[in-house]
């Protein structure tokens, strides 16, 4: 790739984030809200640019609380997860994803779905893995929660006329919450889709749409390419939801093909404009009603079509028009949208503020800097081996000898007011994460000792008759804007890529004081395979070749040899629990056979 096409990628990469976010924060006050309801929220019925208004978060009993200037919900939450459990290496670790991102995000997520926060908490059970995540419900996910977080892969992604080579990934992290085929083929038509925007830069037409059915139609075997998808999350969705995967995806696929054929018939249609096109395709698919409002796969269409039609009246235009359709998904149709017109026109610009800007950018340079192979850095979580959630997820924010912090992901320093509701035991408070994020959590009263001086209680507030709670949790005051924390918890290389925020000294960093402590046990773990002497091991051919047999000498060779390398302890755990595994489901099935 020549410098020039390089720099090219760099620069739609930061634009499709940032795009990404912006929609998601513009959509996020008109979310499942009518047009008075947005009056009340805005102070005018359409939402234009990014402002500072009020939501009651936490549910019934929860707070009234003023969310800042390009505030994000979820989408933007779960995008940042996704690309945090990305290595400098370019490996998604799905443990790190499922086991401490997903259920941690429950102490600080805002305007959550249901369904993927039942999807979080249960995979706060010590005994429930990514690929085990059964849930009840879990095979009817089938909402827009996958597709809205998956763009990370594709920004990473080194060669993205390889398919299979990034959408392995966007299925595991899909299937974490989603068990719907809907859900799971949403997140790969959005993929394939931004990666068809990088690759020829420029949005994928009705012809394209099509032929994405083609990639809806390879999920079967892609899941069969992946030993744990395979061996464990395979058969048992089959033997759940009743079908076979192969049925379930033609299905999908042909409801996939009907969409497009009606999209594609408006979109002919002269007589009408681009607004009055778009609405009619959302209305015309459902996408209003409350059944399929928020299904993966309309949602994945609905985006490639208000990016499309974003070429004829421009970016900021489409996703207003987007979010100031009330009743549909607002939020999420425009963050998956945006992350598509940012790709394709890097020289548009949005109107008004994006939350945590400077971070978002350093995560997207950083995914461009593992899409070309250069050396990049690693967030440091805690040893998986020890790791465990804490029992109530209030107590995620710990107190510790040297401050605050959010277990899994690091220091916070709290700001602002905090916020209380009619849970007397229960607070909000916004903190500033010494890996770059700011984010409301929501932990016991009393744990920041300001209580007392900054309590704004909120339970006698005058609040709006028709102002709905936040169905699922969480809330958001303003705060000053600020430079960006030094990024703590990532592990570093000489030639890792870093914004400008990163090489500034830091206040947060400052006052933070390196201890033992507080170094997590596996920080040299995270190293990269670049710079030693050795090839990244292939686990899936390491396990397929001891499955075959079972041969303890092979199988113990293969673990002494994971242990010399760089990740020795992940990977040996990792394939020690592949082959645990297996071995149960093949004496199971001949116990079966001998019954």
């Amino acid at each position: 790739m020549s410098e020039a096409m390089s720099e090219n990628r760099l620069k739609r990469t930061i634009s499709s984030a940032l795009w990404a976010a912006y929609g998601d924060a513009l959509g996020f006050p008109t979310e499942l809200a009518s047009e008075n309801l947005v009056k009340e929220r805005l102070g005018h019925p359409r939402a234009t640019r990014t402002e500072q208004w009020k939501r009651l978060v936490g549910g019934r009993f929860g707070a009234q609380v003023s969310l800042p200037a390009g505030a994000y919900s979820d989408d933007t939450q779960l995008r940042l997860s996704t690309s945090r459990a990305i290595s400098g290496q370019g490996y998604f670790d799905v443990e790190a994803f499922a086991k401490i991102e997903l259920p941690i995000w429950l102490v600080y997520a805002l305007g959550a779905g249901r369904g993927s926060k039942a999807a979080a908490s249960s995979l706060c059970n010590r005994s429930t893995n990514w690929f085990s995540n059964f849930f009840n419900g879990y095979e009817n996910g089938g909402g827009n929660g996958a597709a809205m977080r998956v763009q990370p892969h594709v920004w990473a992604a080194s060669d993205l006329g390889n398919k299979p080579s990034y959408l392995v990934d966007v299925i595991r992290n899909a299937v974490c919450t989603h068990g719907h085929m809907r859900g799971i083929a949403g997140a790969v038509v959005h993929a394939v889709s931004l990666a068809y925007v990088l690759e020829f830069n420029r949005v994928p037409s009705e012809v394209e749409w099509l032929q994405f059915t083609d990639d809806i139609k390879s999920i079967p075997s892609l899941i069969r390419s992946d030993s744990e998808l395979a061996t464990f999350w395979a058969p048992t969705w089959e033997k759940a939801s009743n079908q076979s995967l192969q049925s379930a995806i033609d299905k999908v696929a042909a409801e996939w093909e009907a969409s497009v054929c009606s999209a594609v018939n408006w979109l002919g249609n002269g007589s009408l404009s681009p607004a009055e096109i778009y609405v009619s395709i959302v209305s015309g698919d459902k996408g209003l009603s409350n059944e399929e409002r928020g299904s993966g796969l309309k949602c994945a269409l609905f985006a490639n079509v208000a990016a499309l039609l974003g070429q004829r009246v421009g970016s900021q235009e489409i996703i207003e028009q987007v979010v100031n359709l009330f009743n549909s998904d607002t939020d999420t149709i425009a963050t998956m949208a945006g992350a598509l017109i940012g790709a394709a026109h890097p020289e548009s610009k949005y109107l008004g503020e994006i939350q945590d800007e400077t971070y978002i950018q350093f995560e997207a340079k950083r995914l461009y800097a593992i899409s070309q192979g250069t050396r990049a850095e690693s967030f440091t979580y805690p040893d998986m081996l020890y790791w465990q959630v804490p029992r109530a997820v209030i107590d995620s924010l710990a107190e510790t000898l040297t401050g605050l912090e959010l277990q899994g992901l690091g220091k916070v320093v709290p700001l602002g007011n905090v916020y209380s509701g009619k849970q007397k035991a229960t607070a909000w408070q916004w903190f500033s994460g010494n890996w770059g994020q700011t984010v409301l959590i929501r932990h016991r009263l009393g744990l920041t000792g300001s209580e007392d001086k900054s309590a704004e209680d909120t339970r006698r507030a005058t609040r709006p008759s028709s102002n709905t709670a936040d169905m699922f949790d969480e809330p958001q005051p303003a705060v000053e804007k600020k430079e960006i924390a030094a990024l703590g918890r990532f592990s570093r290389s000489e030639a890792a890529v870093s914004s400008p925020a990163v090489r500034r000294a830091d206040p947060v960093g400052e006052a933070r004081a390196p201890q033992e402590s507080d170094v997590p046990a596996q920080t040299d773990e995270l190293e990269s395979w670049r710079g030693v002497d050795t090839q990244a091991p292939d686990l899936d051919a390491l396990t397929n070749e001891a499955i075959k047999t079972f041969d303890p000498t092979m199988i113990g060779q293969h673990l002494l040899d994971l242990a010399e390398l760089p990740n020795g302890v992940y990977l040996s755990v990792a394939y020690s629990s592949i082959i645990a595994k297996a071995r149960i489901v093949r004496l199971r099935h001949k116990r079966k056979e001998h019954s």
